[in-house]
């Protein structure tokens, strides 16, 4: 997968099975659909420094995401999804948890495993430091999309809206700082697999 209309229609795909299965993993799937033509309209109106290679960084991303999906629902024709995967499907059993919980298992998950290995995988070696910029401006992107997130989770959640009443407008700045403190640390990722991978016999 190389292009984000691609990903947006796959996506398209998980969320209709979702609603037809009733699972939970629609919520995450309706989250990374809503992030993902954000970048598509970010590198269309020339936000990255080198558009093109963040929709193909974008779409590899992806990509990950939908091998663990198929290692999860087809083990004997895909690799087993990660760890961090799994806990995440799994959890989408569980009618304990908001969903707002079930949304940030897959952002964790793909963030704090996917994002570092795609970003050296992009830009192996002494190459990435030239990716830092656009790696950042996903930031923004993320960012944007905050309030509309949250917006929509209240219309759906109404015992959540009335927490978010109550922080007031602190949760977008919480929110933000958690997911760019995750991107941080999946950036310190890259360079040590960068690192390891770039070093003698390896």
């Amino acid at each position: 997968m190389s292009r984000l209309d691609a990903v947006v229609s796959a996506l398209d795909s998980v969320i209709e099975w979702s609603i037809t299965a009733s699972s939970r993993l629609g919520y995450f799937a309706a989250l990374y659909k809503r992030i993902t033509i954000a970048v598509a309209v970010a590198v269309k109106n020339g936000a990255f420094e080198d558009g093109p290679r963040m929709e193909l960084f974008d779409a590899s991303f992806a990509s990950r995401y939908f091998d663990a999906l198929n290692g999860h629902f087809h083990p004997n024709e895909f690799p087993r999804p990660t760890r961090s995967w799994q806990k995440t499907f799994d959890a989408a059993d569980r009618d304990d948890l908001i969903i707002l919980q079930h949304m940030l298992a897959g952002v964790n998950a793909h963030i704090d495993l996917d994002l570092g290995i795609t970003a050296q995988n992009i830009a192996p070696a002494m190459k990435l430091p030239r990716l830092h910029g656009d790696f950042n401006t996903i930031n923004a992107v993320l960012a944007s999309q905050v309030q509309g997130v949250i917006d929509d989770i209240n219309q759906l959640s109404p015992d959540l809206a009335e927490l978010y009443q109550c922080l007031a407008g602190n949760e977008i700045f919480l929110v933000n700082q958690a997911v760019a403190a995750m991107r941080d640390s999946a950036w310190r990722f890259a360079m040590v697999l960068a690192v390891v991978r770039g070093s003698p016999g390896r």
